[in-house]
This record gives C-alpha cells, structure tokens and sequence, in this order.
C-alpha cells in the first residue's frame, strides 16, 4: 500500500472515535518523532493495541531538525561509546537496505591537518576520560576508521575506508586548504526527508494493527487515575486508560513527565544549528562527498549537497526550552567562518544563505 492509499483508506478519525469508545489501549506513545514513531510500527506488528499522540505534526520536531544523516557514531569512537557505534552502524546498514528511497551512501572526506595529534587524549578515553581530543591527527584517525569500518561490518553495504597523502588529496579536491597533510574517506548515508520516513513507519503500523490509531495536533490536557485526556486542535477532548505510557518526547521529556504528574529532569537540552546555502560552486565541488572537518574551537562540522544545496552544520549550545530554539545571528557566523577556513578560495557570505534551522 502506497502512503497516499494508506492516507485515504486508514480514516483516523474513525480508529481514534472507536478507541476511545473502547476507552483501553494497551500503549500510549507520547511524542511521533522517530523513536516514537519506531515503536509505534514495531508493537503494532507485535499485535499490541497501540495510541500515538503528538502535540504538533508527526515528525515535525527533533526529527525534523537533524543534519539529515543516518550515521554510524564514528564521533563517539573517541568517548570510548564502543556499543553505542555497534548498534548505531547496524541500524544505519539496515536503514540503507529498508529505506533506499530517503536513504543513500554518503561518501564522507575528512580532512587533517597534522599526522600525530590527538593521541594522548585518545589514550585517556581508555582509562575513564570522557573528553574528546581537540584536534585529530592522521595517525588517530587512521585508527578509528579501521574500528569504524570492523564495527560497520555487520550486514556491511558500503566500502571500507580509504586514506590519501596531501598531493592525491588536493587533486581530488583542489579547493580545500593546501594546509592538509591527507584526508580519509568513508562511508556513511544521508537522508533526504526523515520526516516521511517517520509517517510511512506510523502508516506501517496502521496497517498492521487495527487496534491502533495516531493522533496529531493533539495535546495531553489531564493525567488522573490511570486515564489520559486528549485534547485536539479541532475536534473534542477524549480518553483512554492504557496499560503503559511511553514518553518518546524528546527535548520535551520533562515537560511530558510533568503533565504526567511525574515530575523529572532528564534532560539538559542543547541545540544544533545549520544552514542550507545556495552555493552552485561548492556543490560542484563537493562531488556528492560530505566533508566531516574541525573547525577552529576543535567542533566537528560538516558540509555536503543535500538537494542541490549546501548544508553546512552544526552549532552545540546549552538550550533549556526547545520550543524557543532558532539559528542565532553568531551561529550563523560561526558555521560561514568554518567552512572559510577549510575552503579559502571560495566566497561564503551571509545572502547566499536560503535557510537556516536549529533543533
């Protein structure tokens, strides 16, 4: 069934109208982004009776504001999250089977700019540290492409890493910085619309289930004696009594738990900020590649075509309320100056930029 067949055929206000006239559902989720939304999909195909609620769209807000790649964790090599890189190259390579139509191999260049740096502090990482080094020399990284790429073996879709010397690396790529010592090239994927990918895995699991229902647009006014309150943008309040609540809200966990009369604080939110410009020469240049650089404070951030334009990214910034986030005037600095600097020869100025974004 196609996502428009599902869409006409599913009648969500039906599903939602006999549930709560049920008033028991074995699961609410509350949040549809894509933790929520892969849940939803996996305990309807599981026969469990399952209710997904967001209060804005489905998939409209972490999972609308990523740098759209589907990747492996190599950052998290340096903070010795060895299990965490398994788990996240295996969903990636089974993404890239399952998804092809959002999911692509995205062949990713690292450049470096010195052979040995970085090692001391990667040898504290074995022994409790939880800093990443500031700077990665050749050597380092050569090291942690080859765990990257042992790790990524498992059900493996893509080549293994490769390394150049600055002469090969700068015919390949004539406008980076003549600075370079080498580059390294891998490979992770890139998705061109998660927030498609997070509907198809709800419709998925209507499908499956016609038990379940989802609801968007929707806000949890009341939390009292085991049964929830839903109150629509449009249309009237119901309830439901479920057996278990999922809170899958993301940056909003804690405001979540809080109308859930559990009060928490699980999260000590951060933003990333990217923009998207409009900059044909660079595209050319980039040749489908990411390039996955430090920028001078020692950050990773990124470049690559996404759509025809260039997405550069990503800002981390303490921010405590996530329906505040927004791309500030400095940021936007901060990611024009990085790709300067890697790139001399090309221009990068603030009317080239035709979308900016934080989440």
């Amino acid at each position: 069934m196609s996502s428009s067949e599902a869409i006409r055929t599913e009648n969500p206000a039906g599903r939602l109208a006999a549930m709560a006239g049920a008033g028991e559902v074995d699961v609410v989720i509350l949040g549809a982004g894509i933790n929520g939304a892969g849940l939803f999909r996996d305990l309807c195909a599981q026969g469990v009776s399952c209710l997904i609620v967001d209060k804005a769209d489905f998939g409209s807000g972490t999972s609308a504001a990523p740098s759209r790649l589907i990747h492996g964790g190599l950052k998290y090599l340096e903070t010795g999250e060895f299990r965490l890189v398994a788990q996240s190259t295996l969903e990636r390579n089974l993404l890239l089977k399952n998804a092809p139509h959002y999911v692509s191999p995205l062949p990713t260049v690292i450049p470096i700019f010195s052979w040995s740096k970085g090692m001391l502090a990667a040898l504290r990482t074995l022994f409790g540290s939880t800093s990443a080094p500031r700077s990665r020399g050749a050597v380092l990284i050569k090291i942690g492409l080859m765990i990257y790429d042992f790790y990524g073996s498992r059900n493996q879709v893509m080549p293994r890493h490769r390394m150049v010397g600055r002469r090969q690396a700068l015919s390949e790529m004539p406008a980076l910085a003549p600075s370079i010592v080498a580059t390294g090239t891998y490979y992770d994927a890139k998705i061109s619309h998660p927030e498609r990918l997070v509907l198809e895995l709800i419709l998925d699991g209507l499908q499956a289930n016609e038990a379940s229902a989802s609801a968007n647009y929707t806000a949890l006014a009341k939390s009292a004696d085991g049964v929830l309150t839903f109150q629509p943008e449009n249309g009237a309040a119901f309830s439901v009594r479920p057996k278990l609540v999922v809170n899958a809200a993301g940056p909003w966990i804690d405001d979540v738990n809080d109308s859930l009369g559990a009060p928490s604080k699980m999260i000590g939110g951060t933003k990333g900020s990217h923009i998207l410009l409009k900059h044909d020469e660079l595209v050319k240049n980039l040749a489908g590649r990411m390039l996955y650089f430090e920028a001078d404070d020692g950050r990773i951030c990124l470049v690559y075509d996404y759509l025809g334009l260039a997405l550069v990214g990503s800002t981390d910034i303490k921010a405590d309320n996530p329906d505040a986030v927004r791309c500030e005037p400095d940021e936007v600095e901060y990611l024009l100056d990085s790709v300067r600097t890697l790139l001399p020869g090309m221009a990068f100025e603030r009317d080239q930029i035709v979308y900016a974004y934080s989440g």
